[in-house]
């Protein structure tokens, strides 16, 4: 349904600083030293001032050699942080902007010399949507849009009506979109893009700014109402760990431009050496205790004020109950005890080396 082939985009980036030095002061006669120009200077003195321009040039590649398969039906996450490239392979299937290279087709059609036919196949939401008028209620504005995808005038109304029914939105149909929640704010976008039916979804960062409520509602409509019951075929482009796992048949790890990793979450998580991590807060270090157990691998180890917490993990097959009795036979008192399973984070870390929360958080180096 979506087939990406070798897409490449770089973007070229000019940053200008502009100074102005003092090259030559005079003050009631009197020459003064060169010095930054200050705005009682600038009333008082006749000064002649010289330009100083500096120039800095970037590339920037934002998508490096893309190659994707979207399957009829299936909903595909696209996880990465922020930066990597989501945005902008949304940006180029919706037709807002060409490749440097490369091709896709949507629903048959090529993006770039089918535009009419591309944009007609598909459905954009983003997060922090923008792109309603405040002014109009959600029937004025899902009407209006209903017209810009040439349906009728009856037409537009009757599926305007439809979904704000589909989504619960029948007591605030004739409320400004300004006065709606951030929430029915999304809903009312998701009921935009799905106007002239499509059968492709494009979905970027779309629980951007959402209550765990209104992401949950949006997550089970997604699942149960647009895949099951209608077949959408859908990209779901996140840095969301939780939806791109929850709701994904398969996932594709991005990272600088580049996809790194593609599977189902489960196979991904199933790569990784192990499938479980513990913590232990114990009297005791355990570290030269467990370090030489088959199958478990020490991560972090910490004493403070008595307490040793030890990180580890097991490899697949070794459970952690066998761990725990092991300690406590060797006269070791478990005072705290916590079990993590491996997710979509642990394999975006063994494939590039980050945590995704760090370079979210602008930690990468």
């Amino acid at each position: 349904m979506i087939k990406i082939e070798n897409i490449e985009k770089t973007y070229f980036s000019k940053k200008i600083e502009f100074t102005l030095f003092v090259r030559n002061v005079k003050k009631k006669g009197k020459e003064i030293k060169k010095s930054k120009p200050t705005a009682s200077s600038i009333s008082e003195t006749k000064v002649h001032y010289n330009p100083l321009f500096k120039t800095e040039k970037k590339k920037t590649y934002a998508l490096r050699g893309i190659s994707l398969n979207i399957r009829e039906g299936e909903i595909f996450g696209l996880l990465g942080p922020n930066g990597a490239g989501k945005t902008t392979l949304t940006k180029i299937i919706s037709t807002l902007i060409i490749p440097d290279k490369g091709n896709i087709l949507v629903n048959g059609y090529n993006v770039v010399s089918k535009v009419k036919q591309a944009r007609a196949s598909i459905g954009l939401v983003t997060g922090g949507e923008r792109s309603l008028y405040w002014k109009l209620t959600p029937l004025e504005n899902l009407s209006f849009f209903g017209r810009m995808y040439y349906l009728s005038k009856k037409e537009s109304l009757e599926r305007a009506k439809e979904l704000i029914e589909i989504f619960g939105l029948e007591e605030k149909k004739n409320d400004l979109v300004q006065n709606l929640s951030t929430g029915q704010k999304m809903k009312v976008a998701f009921a935009r893009a799905l106007m002239h039916d499509p059968p492709v979804l494009l979905l970027d960062e779309y629980n951007r700014g959402l209550d765990p409520q209104a992401s949950k509602d949006l997550r089970d409509f997604i699942k149960k109402v647009l895949q099951k019951e209608q077949n959408k075929t859908i990209l779901l482009c996140t840095h969301d760990m939780v939806v791109a796992d929850n709701l994904s048949d398969r996932v594709g790890l991005i990272f600088q431009g580049k996809i790194v990793a593609l599977d189902t979450p489960e196979k991904l998580k199933s790569s990784l050496k192990f499938r479980t991590k513990l913590t232990f807060v114990t009297d005791k270090p355990i570290a030269p205790l467990v370090e030489k157990y088959e199958g478990v691998s020490i991560l972090t180890t910490k004493n403070v004020e008595g307490e040793n917490t030890t990180i580890l993990t097991l490899k697949n097959g070794l459970s952690s109950i066998e761990i725990m009795d092991y300690i406590r036979g060797k006269d070791c008192f478990i005072k705290n005890f916590e079990v993590n399973h491996a997710s979509l984070e642990d394999v975006f870390l063994s494939f590039t080396g980050r945590k995704l929360e760090e370079i979210e958080n602008g930690e990468e180096d």
